[in-house]
């Protein structure tokens, strides 16, 4: 024992020569070289290693937060037969399409999460020679991003991330497209009890040209209170900037769903859009929509029908500096303008004449997993900018069928008679058909 207690001694001392006694460099007073002195000094090492905080085992020691992972995917194959959408004959073509997704989300405690999602969009034989080809020209980050928690009830997002506004009638995913649409984002939410709010702003062109028309910021919020089952009122708001058109423009509104006990569901929205651009441009447009649903749900296969009007303003003068025709801005216009996607992209495929949509659907939901229906749609101009009106005719029948939790089903047949606001009276205009059947698999 007598050595350990030598062990305090430092080199520099026995250099020196020094025979008095020095305090100690460390944590302990050097003790004197006796037996007892050496003993005290062993016991006073011994006992503080018990007494340290890491030792002691009534105190917890601190933990980094759990870091929990949980993948996900889809698999979506769509077989599609497309008559090219210009009423004449010939020029079908028949394809498969397939979209492949790959995320993982990693969570760090309560307060930190990551999300990661790959996602590869190809046409079935596209390649030609899979051996040859190494471009993976359809594979691309289609979210990643960060969120963090801030009070109960509110979350920072930033990053790639897709965004889904309400109904999807200004701001949406566009979901049925195979590729989808994501922002480059940042996005605060906040939800509690019968409230909802957000709010986002996004970069959607970096380095647009200088003639380019096209949205470069986009800031967007809406703000939803719960009052009841039977009204559900939202307010929304759409800021979008064109840097080199010097554009502007404000799109704002209601929106309002509800659904009654004895089995009527409805929504209702009207927004104005209005804003201004270079060269004296402004803008002053509108859209209005009602859908009202009824099911007999005490019958065993629940029967329903739809009514619906759809109002999306038009310029009577697309030459003048005074813009009227209303633009939906990020829809996922697929939801609301039929099956064949005639109008998904709006100003453009209606001449700035702007559009009515006037129907009415018929359908059935025999079991929780089946659900059959047939829709008519009446299209028209609201501004025939001097010429027919007319746009056609579409009636969509679509089947949806989910035999297992993570697989689901739909097949669709749509025909497009068109009027003569399509194609101008010729008289070798043809009806348009449309097929597509979907096996759509995720977890």
């Amino acid at each position: 024992m007598a050595s350990l207690a030598r062990s305090g001694a430092s080199d520099s001392d026995a250099a020196s020569g020094s025979a008095g006694p020095r305090p100690h460099q460390g944590t302990l007073m050097r003790l004197p070289r006796t037996p007892v002195g050496s003993r005290l000094a062993a016991g006073l090492l011994i006992g503080s290693l018990f007494l340290s905080p890491a030792a002691r085992a009534d105190e917890p020691v601190p933990t980094a937060p759990a870091v929990t992972a949980k993948p996900s995917g889809q698999l979506l194959v769509r077989y599609r037969l497309h008559e090219g959408h210009d009423f004449a004959s010939g020029g079908d073509r028949i394809f498969v399409t397939q979209r492949a997704r790959l995320g993982l989300r990693l969570d760090f405690g309560a307060a930190v999460g990551a999300f990661v999602q790959l996602q590869d969009v190809r046409v079935w034989g596209e390649e030609g020679d899979t051996l040859g080809d190494y471009s993976a020209a359809g594979l691309d980050l289609h979210q990643g991003y960060i969120d963090v928690g801030g009070p109960e009830g509110m979350t920072l997002r930033v990053g790639r991330q897709e965004i889904g506004y309400l109904n999807h009638r200004l701001i949406g995913n566009v979901g049925f497209v195979e590729q989808a649409r994501s922002f480059d984002a940042a996005r605060l939410s906040y939800a509690a009890d019968a409230l909802t709010a957000d709010l986002f702003y996004a970069r959607t062109r970096d380095g647009a040209d200088a003639d380019s028309a096209v949205a470069t910021d986009v800031l967007a919020g809406f703000f939803q209170y719960r009052i009841d089952p039977a009204f559900v009122p939202a307010l929304i708001a759409v800021v979008d900037i064109s840097g080199p058109a010097e554009r502007t423009r404000v799109t704002a509104g209601l929106h309002a769903t509800g659904a009654l006990d004895f089995g009527l569901s409805y929504s209702l929205e009207g927004y104005y859009q209005g804003g201004s651009a270079a060269g004296d441009v402004s803008y002053a447009a509108y859209l209005a929509a009602l859908h009202a649903r009824y099911t007999l749900k005490s019958v065993g296969v629940k029967p329903f029908v739809e009514l619906f009007a759809e109002l999306v303003s038009g310029d009577d003068d697309p030459a003048d500096a005074d813009v009227k025709t209303f633009d939906t801005l990020f829809a996922t216009n697929h939801k609301f303008y039929g099956e064949m996607d005639f109008f998904l992209n709006l100003p453009a495929n209606t001449g700035g004449r702007g559009l009515m949509d006037l129907g009415a659907t018929l359908g059935a939901a025999p079991t929780d997993d089946v659900t059959v229906a047939l829709t008519a749609h009446l299209f028209s101009a609201m501004d025939d900018q001097g010429g027919d009106g007319a746009f056609g005719t579409e009636l969509d029948l679509k089947a949806t069928y989910k035999p297992f939790d993570h697989l689901a089903l739909d097949l669709v047949y749509a025909v497009f008679l068109p009027g003569d606001g399509f194609t101008g009276g010729a008289s070798n205009a043809d009806a348009e058909h449309f097929v597509y059947a979907t096996m759509d698999a995720s977890f």
